[in-house]
């Protein structure tokens, strides 16, 4: 049997993958500007050619985006997460809220079995500011449901659910510009919180089943 013999990797390959923990790990967020040039170089203890080809590599691969006199910034937290949008785009609107349901179900009853006191707090604080939502209704709904996700304390859900959320919210925030939220949607979140609040994993399911529903009824038409 051949046997390969180990490589030796490069600078540019062993700073990429160090790159790429700061992103999975979300040192580095979505949305954000990672750190200039100079501070990576002292950072890695690298050159800046190293540094250089590790960024456009994570350029090319659709994690990074290079913006001419401003900076360089996130623009997904890994390859996978590149993938599964660029998946999203090519897929029909029904397609991705059936995908929704089925992850959110499971996403309420795990949060509600494993929520911290911290995360009630913090989906208390979010729902609270969901429930006035105005213009910005679409950024406040996701941050609460992110904030669920994160309550299941399994980061492959959490991140699975982000990227569907981050996908339809600007299919949300079009129709919530038109359709302030109403007293029905409101209940049923009321009723996700409860239920998660008194560790009831059914009620969870029930109440995020109600919620989906609502929204498929409203993004499908």
């Amino acid at each position: 049997m051949e046997v390969r013999k180990p490589v030796r990797l490069s600078l540019a390959r062993q700073v990429l993958d160090e790159m790429e923990k700061q992103l999975r790990h979300g040192v580095w967020k979505v949305g954000e500007k990672i750190p200039p040039e100079p501070e990576l170089v002292r950072n890695f203890g690298v050159s800046r050619n190293t540094i250089r080809e590790a960024v456009q590599s994570l350029i090319h691969a659709g994690v990074l985006e290079a913006r001419p006199g401003d900076g360089t910034y996130v623009r997904a937290s890994d390859r996978f997460a590149v993938a599964l949008d660029s998946r999203l785009r090519a897929s029909e609107l029904t397609k991705i809220l059936e995908a929704r349901l089925a992850l959110e179900k499971e996403i309420a009853r795990l949060a509600a079995q494993h929520r911290s006191s911290a995360d009630l707090t913090r989906l208390e604080q979010l729902l609270e500011r969901r429930n006035h939502c105005g213009n910005d209704g679409a950024a406040a709904d996701l941050e609460f449901h992110t904030a669920v996700a994160a309550a299941t304390h399994n980061p492959i859900l959490a991140e699975l659910y982000d990227s569907i959320a981050r996908h339809l919210r600007a299919v949300m925030q079009a129709w919530l510009a038109e359709n302030p939220c109403n007293s029905e949607e409101i209940a049923a979140h009321n009723r996700l919180l409860e239920a998660i609040r008194n560790a009831d994993p059914a009620a969870a399911e029930e109440a995020t089943c109600r919620i989906v529903a609502f929204d498929q009824s409203v993004l499908s038409s």
